[in-house]
């Protein structure tokens, strides 16, 4: 049916859905009844908010509400209209698309009592006319992009109680007249670029319950004045650049139940009185400049679920107070100078409690797969509309002749990677592949391995440690997948990529480049080894083959290249916890035959850039490992291998943090490394655990003698001084302090002693000497303790000033006259080697075992005695 011109008329007066809107719709009667001119006064303020906006939204989508001539004020969308008062009482507009700028118009709505705009588009500033709502209860305009400074005349606004002006691209201070708004219960100022300090003003809002002013700018040190917000529930002042002490006066906020003050520049010590926060829940102190000890007081939280500290330079132990914060879920401690052991009922928050030296976070996740046989099943994936034809069989039997042995090289043959087919599935590369395999796999991850074959031709491949999962892609049919197949096995095992962070030859100039690592088969493009501490997570290096040097001594080191036995990794430890710079040999043998440059190469690995902010899953790719100092490419934008910079030769010295590195010499596989570090030493003398020992000068004595370089071949500041020394380990003593070179006889003599034991040459020589005897039956019980009788009869035997007195008098209270070593008990004493285990009386304890210092002691008062 025609229209007629009446009705096409009719309907051009009507807006299209969508369409821009022209003249107000505030003079017709359906929008405003008449006389309501205070009604019709804020329709036309309305109205001109819609006409500044770039984009009106749901505005304007022709749904019931729409803002126009054909509706009610009352019924816009958004708008309510108060029956008592006639006026807008209420707009809100959250989260409606609208985008364009704020009029100021909106300062005429004097009845408004709550302003709504969260979630949209609006930009330009906050009028400074919105001051004149001065019936206004809630103003939300957050998440936005509005900028510009926050206008003081909102300071107007008294009879507000909550303001949230977050998310936005505001700047300039934050105005000290909104202390003005002393009904306030809630400010919200975070996510903007605010600057300059927190005004002091704020300490008026006394009514105040939550106080977020995190992600801006902010400078100078947090107001001791707001001890007087004693409502608050929330405090976040995270992510500025504020300094100074934290004030011990935000102790008197005994009503917070979270407390945010972390990625600051505080400095101090945490304020004890921190502990009356008794309604804490949560405490994140992180990624400051803290120093000093945690405070026990800290005991007192008792509600704390997280506890972040980490990322200072807090000093000194965990207190062992802080087991009573039974509900902790998360304790975050890395990054900082503590010393000595997690509490017992903290020790699950410990996540280096699994390598023995506290080197790698959750060292075990590495090892869950790395160690021993293990299957990899192999999967084909296929398109839904490609069948592939490649060889199964042939493709087996190479993964086996190729990868095999590689893995074997590398792990000095502690892991054996199998693999056998399993079976074709079809799906998308690569997520459908996983999904299609996952949907018929049998077995666990955790019994086997998985790798996914995908015969396409995009040239894509994905490792995953999580899942233990491999996947390839068109590499097959070439050379080219015999190092990307063992590269994404790596990533399967954890190992993550070492690269400097370079950007060139992409496209993209913000992306960083994560293959310039010409000495790493996880960032390289061959099938070489690969860095040491992916080595040492895997097990596949022991902690005997690791040296850590300690601060502020000078050492010298023998690194080796890949294989059985010696120091394989030297660390250089950053004061903070989980941050170091690793030192190992690479040399042009086997698979490493193609790697660009021998010498030392040197890493910084540090979890406290890892990409997970939660310690409990900082592991594997989420690792940060960086050559030191990193790859740059030449004048071409080329990075040429034998210009690896991180890698270090005869004659070359550099500094590495405290520290001065030189690489003295090669002799074969070996490299000689003396580190120099000029920092303030963390203990007198040359071991760390003996400070507080009556024996360590005498401990010293037999260090510079040879005699001993500790009890940890990893970390040679460690001397154990209250161990107990066995039969065995003092073989090794006696026969360094004689000066006696182990005997070379392969066949051991003693019953007990297998052929292979690292004591027996040592054994053996002293046997030869007479100073041994084997007991009756041959034996000679090399896993017993050392007593001291023992000992003064092997000092009588080995050293030719100390006789064993024939005819003893009895001169310790505790070894009569003919007690058995009597003689030899006394011949110590009288020549000074022994002063007994009491003077009052004068005891020696005979059957008492030996300590480590204790012998050390001994051995020293011998050795100066000695003719």
């Amino acid at each position: 049916m025609l229209a007629t011109a009446a009705t096409i008329s009719l309907l051009a007066a009507i807006p299209a859905p969508g369409a821009a809107q022209t003249g107000s719709p505030c003079d017709s009667e359906t929008v405003v009844p008449v006389d309501q001119d205070a009604l019709r006064a804020d329709c036309e303020a309305l109205w001109d908010f819609y006409t500044h906006l770039d984009d009106p939204g749901r505005l304007d989508d022709n749904r019931p509400g729409q803002w126009n001539s054909n509706t009610p004020l009352s019924s816009w969308l958004g708008v309510a209209v108060s029956s008592a008062s006639g006026r807008v009482v209420d707009l809100n507009l959250y989260n409606m698309g609208v985008a364009g700028t704020i009029s100021p118009k909106l300062g005429q709505l004097t009845g408004l009592t709550i302003l709504h705009l969260i979630g949209n588009k609006l930009t330009g500033p906050v009028p400074p006319q919105l001051g004149q709502l001065t019936n206004l209860t809630r103003l939300y305009a957050s998440h936005n992009q509005l900028a510009g400074p926050i206008p003081p005349q909102l300071g107007q606004l008294t009879n507000l109680t909550e303001l949230d002006l977050s998310e936005n691209l505001l700047t300039g201070m934050i105005p000290p007249q909104l202390g003005q708004l002393t009904n306030l219960t809630s400010l919200y100022l975070s996510g903007n670029q605010l600057t300059g300090t927190i005004p002091s003003q704020l300490e008026r809002l006394t009514g105040l319950t939550r106080l977020y002013l995190s992600r801006n700018n902010l400078t100078g040190p947090i107001p001791s004045q707001l001890d007087q917000l004693t409502d608050l529930d929330i405090l976040n002042l995270s992510d500025n650049q504020l300094i100074g002490k934290i004030p011990s006066q935000l102790g008197q906020l005994t009503n917070l139940t979270s407390l945010y003050l972390y990625r600051n520049q505080l400095s101090g010590k945490i304020p004890s009185q921190l502990g009356q926060l008794t309604g804490l829940t949560e405490l994140d102190l992180s990624e400051n400049s803290l120093t000093g000890p945690i405070p026990p007081q800290l005991r007192q939280l008792t509600n704390l679920t997280r506890l972040d500290l980490s990322n200072n330079f807090l000093t000194g132990p965990i207190p062992p107070q802080l087991e009573q914060l039974t509900n902790l879920t998360y304790l975050g401690l890395i990054g900082n100078k503590v010393t000595g052991e997690f509490p017992p009922r903290l020790s699950r928050f410990d996540t280096f409690r699994t390598d023995p030296l506290r080197l790698i976070s959750l060292i075990n996740k590495y090892q869950e797969f790395s160690l021993g046989t293990v299957i990899w099943d192999v999967w084909l994936c296929e398109t839904s509309d490609f069948t592939s034809d490649l060889d199964l069989d042939a493709t087996i039997e190479s993964l086996v002749q190729r990868s095999s042995p590689y893995f074997r090289w590398l792990s000095n043959g502690r892991y054996q990677p199998k693999f056998r087919y399993v079976g074709r599935v079809k799906g998308t590369y690569p997520q459908g592949c996983y999904e299609a395999v996952e949907a018929k796999r049998t077995t666990t991850p955790s019994a086997n391995q998985t790798a996914i074959i995908a015969d396409a031709d995009r040239g894509l491949a994905y490792g995953s440690p999580s899942s233990g999962v491999a996947l390839l892609e068109q590499y097959l049919r070439g050379d080219g997948w015999s190092y990307v197949l063992p590269h994404e096995m790596g990533h399967a095992l954890g190992f993550p990529h070492s690269y400097g962070g370079l950007t060139y030859f992409l496209d993209e100039p913000d992306e960083v480049y994560e293959y310039d690592n010409p000495m790493d088969i996880m960032s390289s493009g061959g099938l070489i080894g690969t860095v040491a501490v992916n080595r040492y997570a895997a097990g596949w290096m022991d902690p005997a083959n690791v040296a850590i040097h300690p601060k502020g001594k000078t050492r010298t080191y023998e690194l080796r290249a890949p294989g059985a036995g010696g120091t394989q990794m030297l660390v250089l430890q950053d004061p903070r916890l989980g941050a170091m710079i690793t030192l190992g040999a690479r040399v042009s043998e086997s698979f490493d035959s193609s790697i660009p440059k021998e010498g030392v190469e040197v890493y910084r690995v540090d979890h406290n850039n890892c990409a997970a902010t939660d310690m409990s899953e900082c592991w594997g790719l989420r690792l940060r490992i960086q050559p030191f100092p990193p790859a740059k490419p030449d004048a071409d934008g080329v990075l040429r291998g034998d210009q690896a910079q991180h890698v270090h030769s005869v004659g070359d010295e550099f500094e590495a943090g405290t520290a001065t590195v030189e690489i003295v010499e090669r002799v074969g596989r070996n490299f000689t490394v003396r580190v120099t570090d000029a920092a303030e030493p963390d203990f007198a003398g040359r071991f760390s655990d003996d400070d507080d020992s009556v024996h360590q000068a005498n401990i010293e004595i037999i260090a510079d003698r040879g005699i001993t370089v500790g009890c940890d071949p990893a970390r040679l500041d460690r001397f154990c001084p209250g161990r107990t020394v066995t039969r065995a380990q003092m073989m090794a003593f006696l026969a360094r302090a004689l000066g006696e070179e182990g005997s070379d006889q392969a066949t051991s003599r003693f019953t007990d002693v297998p052929a292979d034991a690292w004591y027996l040459p040592h054994l053996q020589r002293l046997a030869d000497l007479g100073v041994v005897q084997t007991s009756p039956g041959g034996a000679f019980r090399p896993s017993d303790p050392l007593t001291r009788a023992e000992m003064a009869v092997l000092l009588t035997r080995a050293f030719d000033h100390i006789t064993a007195i024939a005819q003893p008098t009895g001169v310790f209270d505790d070894v009569p006259a003919n007690a058995a070593a009597a003689g030899e008990i006394e011949a110590t004493h009288a020549a000074g080697v022994t002063r007994g285990c009491s003077t009052q009386p004068l005891l020696y304890c005979p059957n008492d075992t030996v300590t480590r210092a204790q012998m050390a002691s001994f051995l020293a008062r011998t050795l100066q005695n000695t003719p």
